[in-house]
């Protein structure tokens, strides 16, 4: 029998979890539940204080009735790096032993303190030799350590940690052509925003090909500082899907995006595309998709939709599973942009 599948989120105001069942084709979405962090146990996408994270994370497994303790993690912060560099070819196995050796020069982290990853891009041949391109991931040990460290505390078992960019491809991404008219091909980009960071990433029918994790997110796009800007968590219990993310009241300064801070983070990931653009010579992207909680401040996507050259649309993370509960659709929609992480990270496929 295939074992449940759970992605875990340990965001800046709230940890959340996604178990999916894989007795079917698609996946099925089983269990989702969030339990709040208090202010400063996450912070800038690390975790700070990881006794309080822990409560977190064994409150959200009491109310989620979770039936594994197995689960996949995610990160993107400023202490990821994630980078495109060239090696002469080697077979995977020999490419992984000598890793890092190889990319010691490309890495702005001691290697002794650093986790190495790397997904192949392509090959290709430069003056008679076989190359490879790879997208380079790297993370401070030690940063990692404080996931893996809150997880364990409350008898978690984490099987792996992915980058979160790449959990966002899985679950929001278009990885076939299917529905698509010949003009909307292209490359896609997909836009993460948290409360305190936003992840980017352009990928080619599900092969990420770029990178950028911004320390910028709805907390400081409309001032809110150290309050929350997603929804309050829902009582204790048994969570069911239709009890969770509450509707948050408007806020005076969410309502009125400051035109500044908006704006500049609209032109930021706009000017992340155009780099890529330039790198990526004869390359199109055809649709930004945008998820997270930060996605849900009024006018930013309409803000986004204004500055960036490229159509603007909400990511939808449950198009690749079916959610087995009987929801209305308003429901769904309504928690749907938190979900894309926790699904990604559930879903199986290429990790970092």
């Amino acid at each position: 029998m295939a074992r449940p599948r759970i992605g875990l989120d340990i965001g800046a105001t709230a940890v959340r979890a996604v178990e999916l069942s894989m007795r079917s084709s698609p996946p099925s979405v089983v269990r989702v539940a969030e339990a709040p962090l208090p202010p400063g146990a996450v912070s800038n996408g690390e975790v700070r204080e990881p006794h309080a994270v822990t409560d977190a994370l064994r409150e959200l497994w009491q109310r989620g009735r979770f039936r594994s303790r197995e689960v996949m993690l995610g990160v993107a912060n400023q202490r990821v790096v994630v980078r495109e560099v060239s090696l002469p070819w080697l077979a995977d196995d020999e490419l992984r032993q000598s890793l890092s050796f190889q990319v010691q020069e490309f890495v702005p982290i001691p290697i002794d303190e650093a986790v190495l990853d790397y997904h192949v891009l392509e090959e290709f041949e430069n003056d008679g030799g076989r190359m490879q391109r790879l997208l380079l991931v790297a993370a401070h040990k030690s940063m990692v350590a404080q996931f893996v460290q809150a997880a364990e505390g409350a008898r978690l078992s984490p099987v792996g940690v992915d980058l979160i960019p790449f959990a966002i491809v899985r679950s929001v991404g278009t990885i076939d052509g299917s529905g698509l008219d010949e003009e909307d091909f292209g490359d896609e980009a997909l836009v993460e925003i948290g409360a305190d960071v936003t992840s980017i990433c352009v990928h080619a029918w599900g092969v990420p090909r770029f990178v950028r994790i911004l320390p910028t997110g709805a907390r400081l796009i409309d001032g809110s500082g150290e309050e929350d800007v997603d929804p309050p968590a829902p009582p204790p219990g048994i969570v069911e899907l239709g009890d969770i993310f509450p509707k948050p009241e408007a806020k005076p300064n969410s309502m009125q995006l400051v035109t500044g801070r908006a704006g500049g983070f609209a032109d930021e990931i706009n000017s992340s595309l155009e780099f890529y653009l330039r790198q990526m010579r004869g390359t199109r992207i055809t649709r930004v998709l945008v998820s997270g909680g930060g996605s849900q401040l009024p006018g930013l996507m309409e803000l986004l939709a204004d500055r960036v050259s490229a159509p603007v649309v909400p990511g939808r993370p449950l198009h690749r599973v079916t959610v087995d509960a009987r929801l209305p659709g308003e429901d769904v929609e309504r928690i749907e942009p938190f979900l894309a992480v926790p699904v990604g990270l559930a879903l199986p496929g290429m990790r970092a």
